[in-house]
């Protein structure tokens, strides 16, 4: 006996191995709207939305039922944001990228309870660039990313402005949020780390239109776990122009750009020698990424479905006519870097990723050989110290790893100088198996002797199982004496009322001194 079973058509998508999707996108794709201004409200809701025709699929949104508005932020003007919680459970509201106090930052320790309203008010102090915003629930970031919340945040300054670069929203200069999604047969979505079809700005199968002229499209991984190898279907190059933390000193072209979670790139097209009419396809060249990229791993994290290490279509460009006064040539340089030299480093510190996590039966990935414990600070840091991170991973997969509060400089890969789209400030770096990535950074502005920022594993599954550790910022002047002995000794629970456990990694002082807050 033979048994059929009736599939929706729509929930149907068709790759070919090795080729572009055979697929039709007749889709505009949605440009989210912009909030600006000294107080900004935003507010988290339930809502629902059709992916499908016929299927409704429930949803979280910001200001809306999917997704949320995109914040422009001038350089060096105050803002206040208000966060609403309208969902049926705890969520957060972290400003990825942004160097912003840790009780701004947004991170599980400032979580926001079922219909309360949060305040985050800070100076924006970040260069111009393209950042975001998404929850930070310890254990559900994952489920609540995957169900619609998160936006961009475009920050402007003076430097930026001098340029002559595409920046009118919507119509040389466009946001472009990378998401792939899993449903159930219902249209539901599913809080898998790897999905099986794309969306781009919550839109599916989308088509954008771009004037024959110089555009700008603001690229963000907003993925659980997947990893894009970005190029374009006729192979044309395009200028990467900025990466995490703002631009780069000069433009630089390529065809392929290898965009991991959490991370932005801003590239230009020069389509002025494009006729209206000509299409082609935004694309992930999947096949071309290493195994042990998820995106490229077959039958692990969910990755069993048709986008995996294929190529695959994204959304589908159009060319059109010119609006008026386009930008017509690509800048020949762009904004200045001054890296910190590691000369100047007050600390060195080794970082390691390990675990078989994928294989199963293996465990978890743990950093520094260690999981999140919440009453646990991992680490204390000077404040206006110079940093150096080395990160090895001995792990058996690629891990993009963020760092809160600040930006840093990639030194090396393997004692090699990263590749030149990697030259810029940056607050999430892939770090593969094999290899150890060099990051400097300085830690200014912020101390807060018991509010941590993160640092972690920005694939969203690994982050909700524990691959994340906290650190905070300390004033040279608190008189929390630990920090001398933070690389062969551990105290926790940090901060704690009445009782500490000090472990001690081959021998100890003779003396150790604790001392509360006022010193």
């Amino acid at each position: 006996m033979k048994i059929f079973r009736k599939i929706n058509i729509n929930m149907l998508f068709l790759f070919l191995t090795g080729t572009v999707s055979a697929q039709v996108y007749n889709q505009a794709l949605y440009i989210p709207p912009v909030l600006t201004g000294p107080v900004i409200s935003l507010s988290f809701n339930t809502g629902t939305k059709q992916f499908f025709s016929g299927l409704t699929t429930s949803t979280y949104g910001v200001n809306g039922s999917y997704l949320g508005p995109t914040l422009v932020l001038q350089k060096d003007d105050s803002v206040s944001i208000n966060v609403t919680n309208n969902l049926p459970e705890v969520t957060s509201s972290h400003w990825h990228g942004l160097h912003v106090p840790s009780l701004a930052d947004g991170g599980p320790h400032t979580t926001i309870d079922p219909g309360v309203t949060w305040n985050a008010s800070f100076k924006v102090m970040n260069n111009a660039g393209t950042y975001w915003y998404h929850p930070h629930v310890h254990m559900n970031t994952m489920p609540q990313v995957t169900n619609g919340l998160a936006g961009l945040i475009i920050i402007k300054d003076a430097d930026e402005s001098l340029l002559n670069l595409p920046r009118t929203y919507g119509i040389d200069d466009f946001p472009v949020i990378l998401q792939d999604k899993k449903y159930s047969i219902s249209g539901q979505l599913l809080a898998n780390a790897l999905g099986d079809s794309m969306q781009v700005n919550g839109t599916i199968h989308p088509y954008l239109d771009c004037p024959a002229q110089v555009v700008r499209l603001r690229l963000l991984n907003g993925s659980n776990a997947r990893v894009y190898n970005i190029g374009f279907s006729d192979q044309r190059s395009f200028s990467v122009i900025g990466g995490d933390g703002g631009l780069l000193a000069q433009p630089y072209s390529t065809n392929r750009l290898l965009l991991a979670n959490g991370e932005r790139a801003e590239i230009l097209l020069n389509l002025t020698g494009d006729t209206p009419g000509t299409t082609f396809l935004l694309q992930s060249f999947a096949s071309e990424m290493a195994t042990n990229i998820p995106g490229a791993i077959t039958g692990m994290m969910g990755g069993n479905g048709p986008l995996e290490a294929v190529d695959f279509a994204i959304m589908q460009i159009n060319v059109v006519p010119v609006t008026g006064s386009p930008v017509v040539s690509i800048p020949a340089t762009l904004i200045p870097q001054s890296p910190w030299n590691p000369a100047n480093a007050n600390r060195i510190r080794t970082r390691t990723i390990s675990g078989m996590g994928m294989v199963s039966g293996q465990g978890n990935f743990f950093l520094d050989n260690t999981s999140y414990i919440h009453s646990v600070i991992n680490d204390t840091i000077n404040l206006g110290d110079i940093e150096v991170w080395n990160i090895t991973n001995t792990s058996n997969m690629a891990h993009p790893m963020h760092v809160h509060d600040i930006q840093f400089y990639i030194l090396t890969r393997n004692g090699i100088a990263p590749p030149a789209y990697e030259s810029g400030l940056k607050d999430v770096v892939l770090v593969k198996p094999n290899e150890t990535v060099s990051i400097i950074t300085r830690f200014e502005d912020f101390a807060n002797d018991t509010v941590p920022y993160m640092y972690h594993c920005h694939n969203l599954a690994h982050e909700d199982m524990g691959m994340m550790l906290q650190f905070i910022v300390r004033s040279s002047t608190s008189g929390i004496g630990i920090d001398n002995f933070t690389e062969t000794t551990s105290v926790y629970p940090n901060p704690s009322d009445d009782q500490w456990q000090i472990n001690f990694k081959g021998g100890h002082p003779d003396k150790v001194t604790l001392y509360d807050l006022n010193g």
